[in-house]
Formats: C-alpha cells, sequence, structure tokens
C-alpha cells in the first residue's frame, strides 16, 4: 500500500507573482518542517465491526492529477483495520464537479447514496440531500470548530446545524501576464486600482493584428458573479433562517454584466464559448498568449508555475469599484458531506475527519494548489507572508459566498441569462427575464 510519510516539506519556491512590486523577485522563505502524526484512531464505533466499504464522491478536479487521496484512503484503512480486526474498504470515484450534485439528488431519491461527498454542503442541505451532523461534530471534542475558517464553516452550515466539514476555500483574482504590461508600457496592478483603470488597461492591451485581446471571459455563473459581487451586487437577498428572495436583476449585477458583456462586444475580449467550464477556455488563451488578463483560482496559479514556469504570471486582486465597501469577492468553500440515507454515518464522518487533518491539508495545497479551510491559513508565515498568496488573503476576509446553486432551476436560468448576454440580448432584458422565471416557478422557501 502507498504510505504518506509523517513528515511533509513545504517546497512551493518563492516566485515573481507580484502585485503591485514590479516584477522584483520577493525574497525566498524559508521551508518549514512540519511534522503532522495520523488523526486519533475513535475506539468507539460500533459499525466499524463489521465488513465495511466507504463509497467516496470527490470532484476530479482534486484527484486527476496525483494520488494523494487515495493515500489518504490507504492509511485510513490500514489504522482502522488494524484497530477493529475488520476489513474497510474506502472506494474513491471522481466526477466533474459541477455534475456531483445532480448525481447525489438521483442516488437519494433511488436509495442509493454514497457514504462521503465533497461539494457545496450548504446548497445540498438546503435542498434535503445532506444528513445533520451535530451530534459527531458534538463527540469530535470541545472548540474543535475554532480549527476553520468562520467563513468556510458558514458554508457546511445550514439552520444553525452542521451537515459537513469544510474542505477547503478559495477566493478568485485576476492573471495578468507581466510581458503584455511592459510591452505596452502599463505598471503592474496594484491593490488600488480602479475598474475604470482596469477598462483602461484591457482596451490599451488588445491588438488585434496580433491576435491578441485584453481579457479572456467565461459565461459560467460563478465567475460572472465575482464581478457583480465586486460591484456590490448579490443573487439572493435573506438567509436561511428566514427564507430568500431572488435578485437577479439589481442593479449593480446588471451593471457587472453590461460591463463584461462591452468588453466582448467591442472586441477586448473574445466570445465566451459558453461550453461547461468555459473559463478552462479561457485559461488556455491566456497560457497561448492571446489574452492578456482571465479570472482564476489558487489552483491555476498552481498549474501555471508547475507547468509553465517560465510564463511571465502576475497576479492582482479584483479592482476598487464604486460600490466601495458593498464590494466583495466570491468565496469559494468544498466540503464534504454524508447524503441523506448514508449507511455507515460514523464511519464516514472518521473518514472527513481524516481527509481534512493538518497531516493531508499540508499537502493538498503543495501538491494541488487547494488550500485548506484551516484558520492557520491567515497566520502561519509561509502562507500569509508568500506574495503569491497575497491578493488571495486581502480578498478573503470580505468575500461573498456563491449560494444560488441552492436553488438549481435559478442557477441555470442564470447561465443562461448571461449567455443570451453575450450573444446579443441586452445584459438588463436577460437578467429582468431571468427573475421573473424563476419567481414565477421558484419561491424560495426558508
Amino acid at each position: 500500500m502507498i504510505k504518506i510519510a509523517r513528515v511533509f516539506f513545504l517546497t512551493l519556491m518563492a516566485i515573481t507573482l507580484l502585485t503591485g512590486c514590479g516584477g522584483e523577485e520577493p525574497e525566498p522563505l524559508e521551508e518549514p518542517f512540519i511534522e503532522a502524526s495520523p488523526p486519533p484512531i475513535n475506539p468507539n464505533l460500533t459499525t466499524a465491526k463489521e465488513r465495511i466499504t466507504l463509497n467516496v464522491w470527490l470532484d476530479l478536479d482534486f484527484t486527476r492529477n496525483g494520488s494523494l487521496f487515495e493515500e489518504i484512503a490507504d492509511e485510513f484503512e490500514d489504522a482502522y483495520q488494524q484497530t477493529y480486526q475488520h476489513e474497510i474498504n474506502v472506494n474513491i470515484q471522481s466526477f466533474i464537479g459541477e455534475s456531483i450534485p445532480a448525481k447525489v439528488r438521483r442516488s437519494v431519491l433511488n436509495g442509493t447514496p454514497p457514504d462521503v461527498v465533497q461539494g457545496h454542503v450548504y446548497a445540498m442541505a438546503g435542498q434535503g440531500l445532506a444528513e445533520p451532523l451535530n451530534r459527531q461534530w458534538a463527540e469530535w471534542g470541545d472548540n474543535v470548530d475554532e480549527q476553520f475558517l468562520p467563513a468556510a464553516l458558514q458554508e457546511v452550515t445550514w439552520k444553525e446545524t452542521r451537515y459537513g466539514i469544510p474542505l477547503d476555500v478559495y477566493t478568485l483574482v485576476l492573471l495578468y501576464n507581466r510581458d503584455h504590461f511592459e510591452a505596452a508600457g502599463i505598471p503592474p496592478l496594484t491593490g488600488s486600482y480602479t475598474a475604470s483603470t482596469l477598462q483602461d488597461v484591457m482596451i490599451s492591451l488588445t491588438q488585434p493584428e496580433k491576435e491578441q485581446y485584453g481579457i479572456g471571459l467565461t459565461a459560467d455563473p460563478r465567475y460572472v458573479y465575482t464581478w457583480m459581487a465586486a460591484a456590490g451586487g448579490d443573487l439572493l437577498a435573506g438567509d436561511s433562517n428566514n427564507g430568500y428572495t431572488f435578485t437577479l436583476d439589481a442593479k449593480s449585477n446588471i451593471d457587472a454584466l453590461q460591463f463584461l458583456t462591452s468588453m466582448a462586444k467591442q472586441g477586448y475580449g473574445p466570445l465566451p464559448t459558453t461550453r461547461p467550464r468555459d473559463y478552462e477556455d479561457a485559461r488556455q488563451l491566456f497560457l497561448d498568449g492571446k489574452v492578456s488578463i482571465i479570472m482564476g483560482g489558487p489552483w491555476d496559479i498552481h498549474m501555471i508555475q508547475s507547468s509553465y514556469p517560465d510564463f511571465p504570471l502576475g497576479v492582482a486582486q479584483l479592482p476598487q469599484t464604486p460600490a466601495a465597501d458593498s464590494a466583495a469577492s466570491v468565496l469559494g468553500s468544498t466540503g464534504l458531506f454524508i447524503p441523506r440515507g448514508g449507511r455507515y454515518q460514523d464511519v464516514a464522518f472518521e473518514f472527513m475527519k481524516w481527509v481534512v487533518s493538518d497531516r493531508y491539508a499540508i499537502p493538498m495545497a503543495r501538491q494541488l494548489g487547494r488550500y485548506p479551510a484551516k484558520s492557520w491559513l491567515q497566520t502561519t508565515p509561509y502562507f500569509s507572508e508568500n506574495l503569491l498568496l497575497k491578493p488571495f488573503f486581502n480578498q478573503l476576509n470580505s468575500a461573498r459566498p456563491y449560494r444560488l446553486d441552492l436553488f438549481p432551476e435559478a442557477q441555470t436560468a442564470l447561465s443562461n441569462a448571461i449567455k443570451v448576454s453575450f450573444y446579443g440580448e441586452d445584459a438588463s432584458q436577460a437578467l429582468i427575464k431571468a427573475q421573473q422565471l424563476v419567481t414565477e416557478m421558484n419561491t424560495p422557501a426558508n
């Protein structure tokens, strides 16, 4: 079996990913020596006294380029088999993340749910597809929630009940080609630049004769929502306790979508393909040198630095907008949960605890560029002083969660409105129609 060493070296290299530093080399950070023991074994699992197979569904983005989660499963199996003298197997299956909610819904309705699933726990709990886990959290220990970032805890909590454990956390930032900026005589983007400045930069960087565009665009709702949040907008009003109402056609949302579509219609960015995950198309154009700026996450930075080490990458947080204090980036966080009707809930919870433990959170960040939703993330010098992560940290505390996936029909309506806006319809009319549609077919429940 594959074993995980008990000592992890963080070998992320100091790189020239700067925001407002003019491309200077940062001072290399010392590599901390971290030893993390396996989580303690729970000796009181009655269901662990029989032969068990845990079926675990994970996001393919977390498993396609490494064996970390298989290694976690191997170590978990070994530890619990030695303790209980019974076979415990972990069967990991990976799916495209966007497809997982529908798969969970079908499996629950068919009475054949998996045991552990990765996803947006808040949305799954709100749709009645996740098991409440307050008892398991209480048995885990006092103050255990203090190890997680509060914003990530909110995304596994529905009506004051825990339905999962946070796994990772992220915000979206802007990635830019430093060589393009330098060739155009444009200084690096800083945390104090404005949306108007960004628009001027995109225009200046567009050179049709070179097939070079200022920005790469996507019709993916989460990415578009980031621009809406930066403009002070939101898609839902209310909360899980008092109920939600839709606000798709809020002026800030319209303004943000009009900004994006105007960039494409005026030729400053290629039209998005509108296929699922078309943000990958924008990223490829960026890597090919055909667009100068894209929106991306920490995993994109990790991938570029790992696979394209010579790429002249710069990173900046989102621009300041007239929304001022009401502006935000988008908060993303996946967690692990047990679908409704899961058979081996206590054993499944123990496996979830193993996955999110510091023993595996460190290599998850190092190997995948997926940062754990742990409170130490913002205080550990290696992370907090890494210039690569500055924009990420600067946006994290004010980030606004994307929660429209709580209502799948509304998310589809928004997605369609974004697509038709890029391909001809006025953004205002498209969002107004989407708002009318979701209001007619959906009354958001408490």
